[in-house]
């Protein structure tokens, strides 16, 4: 059998079982009229619940790692009221503000040499009015690829691998997880999710199970930085996409680690295997490189873009065709808000605010988080301030079907041995990358 055939035999049944897992919570919700609880209180009452959907699809539900659980839970309070109730996080919080902004604004620098007016906003503004000031394929192409160039240079001087090091080192210590494990969840911080892999490709061949599944839902639950300045050139908080990004990753270890327990033994439980190889041969190498790997990145986004956009409007047009003879005009937006409110609300998101935000939820699930990300900033002045806050951080991870296939992709050129194994966790490593964004904005909203 397979990847394929092993992918699209799994991926049925755990598709139904989340969905009926959520709607089940949902309902126990409204029977024992919890709708009138204050928001932090169904903030705490969300982050129970996610953690018992992850229990509930566990392999193996008697091995519970309560050390991992515990500490990881613990780390990602600790890291969000460092972040959001202390002077320091505030001050960090502005200043990610201000970097990212003054780096988009030098990305446009460097596109006006090449689109010239094109990547001028004020003009375009007054010229074509100010709906029509962006031309979003020149804001995306700039930001990523400066923000690639200025990766691969930072990787070639080796400070980037220092970073994500002292992270998997804490999180290795406190959340008794291995080295490899621990090091790719660092790492998908800064990068996505087929180049964090990379930091730990001798090991991946001889991965365990539970190791294999942590590295895919690490990749699902985070985004990568040069993703980043996107998000926020559309709107979204430096600051609040930066916290979702790095407390998601302790939350992704323990979420795959309730899901299918460690039984194995790890080549790489004492420590972890700190990797400063390189293959640039010099800085201005490296700036090339980067350059060159983001402006790949760019032509799969747009393209991606593009086809996604298209089909729903042609999968709207197909639904119209049997709902408006029946007088009901249904959209699939609609439908992915009505299927994922229930997980909305469990966040903490005012009830008001729960379907459109659901829609943005089913929207990155089923095509990516790019259009939930547009579908909320283009609607951030309809919601409620924490409504959009606990949106960005829900949002922030790569948690799709197309994912699936990016991961067997890439993870399986690293390791073609384990193609088999990647198709067959894909859906699991999905669902579990979803839990962890959840989990990270249900602790935000016990807090804020």
């Amino acid at each position: 059998m397979d990847s394929g055939e092993l992918l699209v035999r799994s991926s049925g049944a755990w598709i139904y079982n989340f969905v009926c897992l959520g709607c089940a919570c949902f309902q126990f919700a409204v029977t024992a009229n919890f709708m009138a609880m204050p928001a932090r209180l169904i903030s705490l009452l969300g982050l129970i619940t996610f953690l018992l959907l992850a229990w509930a699809l566990s392999s193996n539900r008697k091995a519970f790692p309560w050390r991992t659980v515990v500490a990881g839970i613990a780390l990602q309070f600790v890291l969000a009221l460092l972040i959001l109730h202390t002077a320091l996080g505030h001050a960090l919080f502005a200043y990610s503000q201000a970097v990212v902004e003054r780096l988009n604004g030098f990305a446009v620098e460097g596109a006006r040499m090449v689109f010239g007016p094109l990547a001028d906003a004020a003009l375009l503004g007054k010229t074509f009015g100010a709906e029509n000031g962006l031309v979003f394929a020149v804001t995306i192409s700039a930001t990523i690829i400066l923000i690639g160039a200025l990766s691969s240079v930072l990787y070639h001087w080796g400070i980037l691998q220092r970073v994500v090091h002292a992270m998997a080192f804490v999180m290795q210590r406190l959340m008794r997880v291995s080295g490899s494990e621990s090091l790719s969840a660092a790492a998908n911080v800064f990068v996505g999710q087929t180049e964090a892999p990379l930091v730990i490709r001798p090991y991946l061949p001889r991965l365990t199970q539970s190791e294999l599944l942590a590295v895919m839902v690490g990749g699902m639950a985070t985004i990568a930085g040069g993703v980043m300045a996107v998000y926020v050139s559309l709107g979204a908080r430096s600051g609040d996409l930066l916290t979702a990004s790095i407390m998601s990753a302790p939350a992704a270890l323990l979420v795959a680690k309730i899901m299918l327990p460690e039984t194995e033994q790890s080549e790489t439980s004492a420590s972890a295997p700190l990797r400063l190889e390189r293959d640039s041969a010099n800085s201005i190498d490296a700036l090339c490189r980067g350059a060159s790997d983001g402006m790949q990145l760019v032509f799969n986004m747009l393209a991606m873009l593009i086809a996604f956009v298209a089909i729903v409007a042609l999968l709207n047009h197909l639904i119209g065709l049997v709902s408006e003879p029946l007088g009901a005009k249904i959209s699939l937006q609609q439908i992915f808000g009505y299927i994922n409110a229930p997980f909305a609300w469990l966040m903490g998101v005012p009830a008001k605010d729960c379907l459109l935000i659901g829609q943005c939820l089913g929207e990155r699930i089923a095509l990516n988080e790019f259009i939930g990300y547009l579908t909320l900033t283009r609607n951030e002045g309809a919601l409620d301030e924490r409504s959009f806050r606990l949106a960005v951080y829900a949002l922030c991870g790569f948690a799709n079907f197309g994912s699936i296939a990016i991961q067997i992709g890439g993870i399986g050129a690293l390791a073609p041995n384990r193609r088999a194994d990647l198709a067959r966790l894909g859906v699991r490593s999905m669902i579990g990358g979803l839990l962890p964004c959840y989990i990270t904005a249900s602790i935000v909203g016990i807090l804020i």
